[in-house]
């Protein structure tokens, strides 16, 4: 048995994550009473590193503890430029693990500490990760798109003060993919007369049609778009969190275009248009991957040899460093406590158990989306025939 399959360590690690994320919950707490208002770019400065000392503990776990084997599909120079200005990062919603593939090229650039995200805004009541977004300008959603729209407004631009490059990441599918959602999305698209994507639910245009239209282009000149395909290979476990957590590696593809935001029209039928054009591509491409395992063989799209980017030592370092200086205080306490201090202890790693449990259910895709497998690239039609 992999010994990175008992539980008592995956609660460990819970427990690590909980206790030093409060700590950091509480320091950056601290400094944005102290440093926000009267010095807001040196509080921006700090945060990157808290805020970075959460994701790491995340990023070790398909870094280091189920190493995960990432090919980069792009033009040779891309990636240079990708860490050196702000920019927005589109990205499909298909995998329990996407967020986390999405992470690490954004560590290996150097900007993961500000990647920000629009989320729901009830979000921003969860400990630790929720806390700490609620300190670092991300962007909640009410829902509600006459609250929404001015929020957005007024957030967008801040983030562009940022004294380093900001990635602003953005799921234009609106919800995680799965076959009853994709099957409401096609009958959906032929109601509209929209294109009937084979992999993709339709995206949803408006909050991508106004972010375009409000961003100031003399601060941020690019969008990304990222194609992202997992656990084709046969020598991948599931792209999923309980995979990772139980050190089994994973493997996934992505292919990745550049755009500048200046050619993307900014009126709501024009950006509208153009994003249903992307996701379009986006369908071909996958498509083209699943049946041949090749980004291009049948898209037509440019075809770039894979780049595969090392793990940097700092997501494994903190790790190693917070599980140190929690763990090792717990197991002394339990050897020499008294049977409360044990007690107390024990139910310590119990809750510890029951939100790791909670997070890993609320990631789960249901059984009936598959994740990637050929059989997914059957049609609606197909399926009526069957």
């Amino acid at each position: 048995m992999n010994v990175k399959e008992i539980a008592i360590f995956h609660v460990l690690l819970c427990v690590t994550f909980i206790v030093s994320g409060l700590a950091v919950n509480l320091i950056q707490f601290i400094l944005y009473v102290a440093l926000r208002q009267i010095n807001p770019q040196l509080f921006r400065k700090l945060n990157y590193y808290l805020v970075y000392t959460i994701y790491g503990q995340l990023l070790f776990l398909i870094d280091w503890w189920g190493p995960a084997t990432l090919n980069i599909h792009c033009a040779p120079d891309l990636l240079d430029r990708f860490a050196t200005e702000h920019a927005v990062i589109l990205m499909n919603h298909h995998y329990e693990l996407d967020w986390l593939y999405g992470w690490m090229v954004g560590d290996r650039s150097g900007v993961l500490g500000n990647c920000r995200v629009y989320g729901k805004k009830v979000l921003k009541y969860v400990p630790v990760v929720g806390w700490a977004w609620n300190m670092s300008d991300v962007i909640f959603l009410d829902r509600n798109w006459e609250k929404d729209k001015l929020n957005l407004s007024s957030k967008l631009n801040e983030l562009l003060d940022y004294p380093t490059p900001v990635w602003i990441l953005l799921y234009p599918e609106g919800t995680r993919f799965s076959e009853e959602k994709h099957q409401a999305s096609q009958e959906f698209a032929v109601s509209r007369g929209l294109p009937v994507l084979k992999h993709h639910l339709i995206p949803r245009t408006k909050g991508f049609s106004f972010t375009v239209s409000e961003l100031d282009k003399s601060r941020i000149s690019r969008l990304y778009d990222v194609t992202l395909v997992a656990g084709t290979s046969p020598t991948s476990a599931p792209p999923t969190l309980t995979s990772i957590l139980c050190g089994r590696s994973t493997e996934a593809s992505m292919y990745i275009r550049e755009y500048q935001l200046k050619d993307i029209p900014t009126t709501d039928e024009g950006s509208s248009q153009w994003l249903m054009n992307l996701f379009k591509e986006k369908d071909a491409l996958k498509d083209s991957f699943l049946q041949t395992g090749c980004f291009s063989e049948l898209s037509g799209f440019p075809k770039y040899p894979p780049i595969q980017r090392q793990s940097r030592p700092w997501s494994l370092l903190i790790s190693i460093t917070l599980n140190s200086c929690v763990i090792i205080p717990l197991i002394y306490i339990l050897l020499t406590g008294g049977i409360i201090t044990r007690l107390v202890l024990v139910l310590m790693l119990g809750l510890a158990w029951f939100a790791m449990r909670k997070f890993i259910n609320i990631t789960k895709i249901s059984k009936s989306s598959s994740y990637g497998a050929k059989k997914s690239t059957t049609s609606s039609d197909d399926k009526k025939k069957e």
